[in-house]
């Protein structure tokens, strides 16, 4: 049973890095080809603009999932680095869950964001429901809120994630 947890997680790993990395070369050969037609041609693609916006926000969420992984977000810890080492993993294990429930609260709002949308009826990108592109804030904050509720429960897990064990 372990191991198939153990590939199961080293799948999932796979599929977010190569999302990830899939999201900005996307990024980069849209924006670099956009440079050059407008400065060569004179002009360019209409919706490539609001298609980089789109993938802004869909590269930000999935880089900060990645870095919930292993508890690799940018934090100020000098007061935790300051505590003795039992009351360093008390307060982390207590940033951990004030993290997961903040998480969970941005869903939340994020998902009545969306719902508010699909009411509106709002579009991107021409036709496109705008909901289809902004779900991922939703989504990509459950998951962040999930992935540091397991680290509030399995706090070691962060460790054997950071040297690539699990």
């Amino acid at each position: 049973m372990k191991s198939i947890v153990l590939t199961m997680a080293t799948w999932v790993r796979r599929l977010e890095d190569a999302l990830l990395a899939t999201l900005l070369g996307v990024m980069v050969i849209l924006a670099v080809g956009q440079i050059i037609q407008r400065n060569l041609l004179g002009s360019g693609f209409v919706w490539t603009d609001e298609f980089l916006r789109i993938l802004v926000l869909w590269l930000t969420i999935f880089g900060a999932i990645v870095a919930s992984r292993a508890d690799h977000h940018i934090r100020m810890d000098v007061l935790l680095r300051l505590l003795p080492e039992r009351w360093q993993y008390r307060l982390r294990r207590l940033i951990y869950a004030l993290t997961a429930v903040v998480c969970f609260v941005l869903a939340w709002h994020a998902m009545k964001f969306v719902l508010i949308e699909v009411e509106f009826g709002s579009v991107l990108l021409g036709d496109y429901p705008s909901w289809w592109f902004q779900c991922v804030m939703p989504i990509g904050f459950a998951l962040i809120g999930w992935r540091y509720l397991l680290l509030l429960i399995y706090p070691h897990r962060a460790d054997k994630q950071a040297e690539g064990e699990v």
